[in-house]
């Protein structure tokens, strides 16, 4: 039964009848860019409902994610499983789009003056590969990572394909309107030329052979009081990979110079941040405390990063106006890509 009037819109109240949840007494809105979520007040307790992306709504990848969710929690890993519907689905598709719906974790974002939640980040995310290792899902998928600019329909079998980034990069490209413009553009094409040598082929299956979380950011982990990751969450990206690329993820988003971030602006988002030698050297050594890099993959840190952040640029430029694109991939994209270069290996 749905009582009161903050229970949302009517798709939304269709999707919720689809659960056994008692009575309903609200539905607040919490946030999202690729797809939108909210916080379910209920007699039999709190939910999280969420919309995904449409790129990561296909069935093989509903498979993948909710049978590794099932793979870490076996292995006590802190995330959670999705409540089954009336009909015993993980999930429900309407209209085209993909519906979950979890139990409702009690925690607090990441705090980024705390070096020890910079640390427990660190092992949180070894902890993950050092679990998720071994699943195997018979599952095969194509990639759709840059398919929403609409520039290319190409598809790859892993993340950040340095082929795919130059055929949008190319595009992109296209659209400067300057001179300054261009060669800024060029340079990144440079890099993205020299990934295709040194983050492809054979070079990169020898850093593959893990699952990678996909998207290991402070949006996607929760804390506790005491500093603690309660909770890990949102593995829509999760697939085989680079561990190397999510600790480069690690690196940039937690281990940055604290700044104010809105997880709800994309523009907010994706802002150049500014990396710091200690707190990267706090990460890295907490990482390697849990599952200890080859010499290899923390070589390969820097190429993983730019074929990370070449994709955020990338793929946030769907989410923008399209007269805003250019500005949105192009604002200050050569800063981390520029400290990696001076400062790595870390000394």
């Amino acid at each position: 039964m749905i009582r009161g009037s903050t229970v949302g819109t009517v798709a939304l109240q269709a999707v919720l009848a689809e659960y056994e949840l008692g009575t309903i007494y609200s539905v607040t809105g919490a946030g999202g860019t690729a797809g939108r979520t909210w916080k379910v007040r209920t007699s039999t307790g709190d939910y999280f409902l969420r919309l995904r992306g449409v790129r990561t709504s296909s069935e093989a990848r509903l498979l993948y994610d909710h049978g590794l969710r099932e793979h870490l929690i076996a292995r006590r890993v802190p995330t959670v499983s999705a409540v089954h519907t009336r009909t015993g689905e993980r999930w429900v598709r309407t209209k085209g789009r993909v519906y979950e719906l979890y139990p409702f974790v009690v925690g607090r974002q990441f705090r980024p003056e705390s070096e020890g939640e910079i640390a427990e980040a660190a092992r949180t995310l070894a902890k993950f590969h050092r679990a998720a290792a071994d699943y195997r899902p018979q599952v095969k998928e194509p990639v759709a990572q840059y398919t929403t600019l609409g520039f290319s329909d190409e598809v790859s079998d892993r993340l950040d394909d340095p082929r795919l980034q130059l055929a949008n990069m190319l595009k992109v490209r296209e659209m400067a309107s300057s001179e300054q413009e261009r060669e800024l553009v060029d340079r990144c094409i440079a890099r993205v030329r020299a990934l295709m040598r040194s983050y492809a082929g054979t070079k990169y299956d020898r850093l593959a052979g893990w699952v990678v979380h996909g998207d290991y950011t402070p949006a996607n982990l929760l804390f506790s009081e005491e500093g603690k990751v309660v909770g890990i969450f949102d593995l829509d990206w999760a697939m085989p990979g680079a561990r190397c690329r999510d600790v480069a993820d690690g690196l940039y988003f937690f281990a940055s110079v604290p700044r104010r971030m809105d997880p709800s602006d994309i523009w907010s988002l994706t802002e150049a941040a500014e990396l710091d030698l200690d707190r990267c050297t706090i990460f890295l050594e907490a990482y390697h405390e849990v599952a200890p890099l080859l010499r290899h993959e923390v070589d390969a840190i820097p190429c993983a990063f730019a074929g990370r952040w070449f994709s955020v640029r990338l793929e946030g430029m769907a989410k923008v106006d399209a007269g805003e694109r250019f500005r949105f991939f192009s604002r200050d994209i050569e800063r981390p890509l520029l400290w990696f270069d001076r400062n790595w290996p870390l000394r």
